[in-house]
């Protein structure tokens, strides 16, 4: 009872995700099965058996340090909540820190994978559909649930723009590019006749920007099953997923000079700092074009002096 309504607090006042929320579900679970092997309440509990329940999900289900410090999160809240409806006098997670973990630099597309991938041949309404997904995520770099539950009227093609709800039910704009524009006016009038053959108008999913295939709205499975299909016919021998177009978006902008609050504003970040990864893998791209394109800078410069001095000699 006391892990359902904190769970409905995170949905009603707190207003996460339902993704997060799961989450959150999960790791709490995981956690209540290891007092009940030891006869604990949650009360019960203390900082040497928070150390120890730790201890388990490290070595004994040898969980990830982004899934402990995640799941270390999710029970400090929950004491947190515990200790303000007087369930528990004390939380035996404050003095436990999270582990500090090296941060991945996301995997980014190159300009010619994004043409590549944003010029398949459109032959049938869900071609189109398709090709309409993979243009709003690379033109407006929104997130994948994002997009999933945006609607028909949150579109905006007047003012090139798209209305999305992020995390916290925080709304931004996004804004749409031509050619994405174009795609989505024809998606829009195929949707409609889609919609008045297939019976769908009085459904719950009516709205939904993005149909499946029996008019409901499309899930996040299938969009990753579509995403590795399209792997699989350009051949790509890397992951292809959602979340590398939001990368690649935010990349491009700034190689592009775009200003990083620019950037933020546009992902949904709340902080700067979630944003600033993306300076380094531009930083990252500058040395490769450094070093490929000046003369000292280059792998093999040593070749390079040589030859420079045997012409000053000649």
């Amino acid at each position: 009872m006391q892990v359902s309504d904190y769970l409905q607090y995170l949905r009603t006042v707190r207003r996460l995700s339902e993704h997060t929320i799961i989450s959150y579900g999960h790791d709490l679970q995981v956690f209540l099965d290891f007092l009940k092997e030891r006869n604990l309440s949650c009360a019960d509990v203390t900082f040497p058996d928070a150390r120890r329940f730790i201890a388990s999900l490290v070595y004994q289900s040898k969980r990830s340090t982004v899934t402990i410090n995640r799941m270390l999160s999710s029970l400090r809240g929950f004491y947190r909540y515990a200790i303000t409806h007087q369930w528990c006098s004390h939380n035996p997670f404050s003095r436990i820190e999270t582990s500090p973990r090296r941060r991945r630099l996301p995997e980014v597309l190159s300009r010619q994978e994004i043409l590549e991938i944003l010029s398949r041949p459109i032959q049938t309404f869900f071609d189109l559909r398709d090709a309409v997904m993979l243009h709003l995520f690379y033109s407006t770099g929104c997130r994948l649930a994002e997009l999933l539950q945006s609607n028909v009227e949150d579109i905006d093609l007047g003012e090139q723009r798209m209305m999305v709800r992020g995390k916290g039910s925080r709304q931004r704009f996004v804004f749409i590019n031509p050619p994405t524009q174009l795609l989505l006016e024809q998606y829009l009038a195929q949707r409609q006749l889609f919609v008045a053959t297939h019976q769908v108008q009085h459904s719950t999913d009516s709205q939904a920007l993005l149909l499946g295939k029996r008019g409901n709205r499309l899930s996040a499975s299938t969009v990753h099953s579509i995403f590795e299909r399209y792997r699989l016919q350009l051949g790509m021998q890397k992951r292809f997923t959602p979340h590398m177009l939001r990368h690649s978006f935010a990349t491009h902008m700034l190689d592009n000079n775009s200003g990083i609050r620019i950037v933020q504003e546009l992902l949904g970040h709340a902080s700067v700092s979630t944003t600033q990864i993306y300076t380094h893998v531009s930083a990252q791209r500058l040395r490769s074009v450094y070093e490929q394109s000046h003369p000292h800078g280059r792998k093999e410069h040593g070749n390079t002096r040589n030859d420079d001095h045997s012409s000053s000699e000649r």
